[in-house]
């Protein structure tokens, strides 16, 4: 592990803390749809992926990489 991975770690929420927040954006969203909410569920889907102990099984980490491409798409299109 080199440094700026060591600093990403520990200032990094842990995977079920992006976890929970995915679940309460997307409870947001459907209250209240929003391109901002969009882009705040796709940002937390990059923090998601991006973090070096999250490890779901390779068809999970697709729907992941899918859904992220989804939410970006509904942030663009307002």
């Amino acid at each position: 592990m080199n440094a700026e991975s060591r600093i990403y770690a520990e200032a990094a929420p842990s995977p079920d803390l992006y976890e929970e927040t995915l679940r309460f954006l997307l409870m947001r969203y459907a209250r209240n749809p929003s391109p901002s909410t969009a882009g705040q569920i796709a940002a937390c889907l990059d923090g998601l992926l991006a973090h070096p102990e999250f490890r779901p099984a390779p068809d999970d980490r697709c729907t992941f990489r899918r859904m992220r491409s989804y939410w970006r798409l509904v942030e663009r299109l307002g």
